[in-house]
């Protein structure tokens, strides 16, 4: 079948006879498929799978064909076509369908226009984006169809949503704002950028273009924005050094002086961050409170710096580390042995760029036996796949109160216990 005949007048077409012979049920599937073939640009061929003996019978006759068989149902367009013209029925394929059931679409031509129109989406905000350093974000929203999955495959929705998200960027970061506050000011809605908003959902992936692992309250808080007034997430601190003024500093200042653990809320470290002053002593990061309380207990205000994760590291606990990272500190890293400690300790020493404290094989196989098993799965320590091979040996949990010891004889005399 060619595409000359697109026309849509039915002049020359013999309704009644033509009805008469095509729009019956045992039909109705395969002149489905010839619409969609003709829709489709034209097609030689079209069929139909898991004929009927009604829809078999009924095509082979109209084709004056011999009775076919197999799981599919062919019809030759061409074939058609000259039966309709040989009765004189209709002047062409086209014609009679549109006859039957209505004009035919030109779903090409329609694709056409929706890549068109959704690539003026994107050219129109290129600059923008540009602008605002997110340029790999908006070849990643083309390229993952994020934003047309939002916009339900609307460009006229997907170009309001871009401009929404586009606008919020243009707003971060911020200094300890609440995302309320800051959806209020770039949306006109306070909830526009709760969890499972589309706006919130295209902004955090800007946010996460080089780190997908972070979870919602740390892409914010990197942006310096509070999810849920940043009070509940917090980080436990010991001996921190700090410098300047402020309500935060005063505290973290007191705290240390004493030798007292602070817990710090994300709120505060955003809102009113510290002008932190490492020095050349390593910050020693743990994952048990435990091992901040003997430290505090048996060393207090001698005690070298330190910062406990409390398990998974929350928002507080990513932004704290970030920001003295940021002014060189020397990161340090114990945790448990077993395989969420693993993976904590991977995080922590790829994204902070902290060295392993007391991590390795030898530390492990040092340790006295805990009669507690591994369980889950298990994961390559990155720093040293030795010891995962060693943790799968011996089959045991060696947690951080085991080896405390030696933890807090690094934290007074401030080696570096690596």
């Amino acid at each position: 079948m060619t595409r000359s005949n697109l026309c849509s007048d039915h002049s020359g077409v013999d309704l009644q006879r033509l009805r008469s012979l095509l729009d019956r049920p045992e039909l109705a599937r395969i002149l489905q498929a010839v619409r969609v073939g003709l829709e489709r640009g034209g097609a030689e061929r079209v069929s139909i799978a898991d004929p009927t003996e009604q829809e078999r019978r009924a095509l082979d006759e109209l084709l004056g064909r011999r009775p076919s068989s197999g799981n599919r149902l062919g019809l030759p367009l061409q074939y058609l076509e000259d039966i309709l013209q040989r009765a004189d029925l209709a002047p062409n394929l086209r014609t009679a369908i549109e006859a039957l059931s209505g004009p035919l679409r030109d779903l090409g031509a329609e694709r056409e226009d929706r890549q068109r129109a959704w690539r003026q989406v994107f050219d129109r905000h290129g600059a923008e984006a540009k602008r605002l350093n997110a340029i790999t974000w908006l070849a990643a929203l083309e390229r993952e169809g994020l934003l047309k999955r939002l916009a339900g495959q609307d460009p006229v929705r997907a170009e309001t949503l871009l401009r929404q998200a586009l606008s919020v960027l243009q707003c971060l970061p911020q200094r300890g704002k609440t995302l309320s506050t800051v959806a209020a000011g770039c949306l006109g809605d306070a909830h526009g950028l709760d969890d499972g908003r589309p706006v919130a959902t295209l902004v955090k992936r800007a946010l996460c273009v080089d780190d997908q692992t972070a979870s919602t309250d740390e892409l914010w808080a990197a942006a310096g924005v509070l999810v849920g007034g940043g009070i509940t997430s917090t980080v436990l601190v010991l001996n921190l050094s700090i410098d300047g003024g402020g309500a935060t500093a005063s505290i973290i200042h007191a705290a240390a002086g004493s030798g007292e653990p602070l817990y710090l809320t994300l709120r505060q470290l955003l809102k009113d961050p510290p002008v932190w002053t490492p020095g050349t002593t390593p910050i020693s990061i743990c994952e048990n409170p435990a091992v901040v309380a003997e430290a505090a207990n048996a060393l207090g205000s001698d005690c070298a710096p330190l910062i406990c994760t409390r398990g998974q590291p929350s928002a507080a606990v990513t932004t704290l580390l970030t920001q003295l990272a940021g002014v060189g500190a020397q990161l340090r890293y114990h945790g448990d042995f077993d395989w969420p400690g693993i993976c904590i300790a991977n995080g922590i020493i790829n994204r902070h760029g902290a060295l392993p404290w007391r991590m390795g094989a030898a530390d492990y196989l040092d340790a006295s036996d805990s009669g507690k098993p591994l369980t889950d799965g298990p994961v390559t320590a990155e720093w040293d796949p030795e010891l995962s091979r060693a943790m799968q040996a011996r089959g045991q949990v060696i947690e951080e109160e085991r080896v405390i010891q030696a933890l807090l004889t690094d934290l007074e005399s401030g080696v570096d216990g690596a």
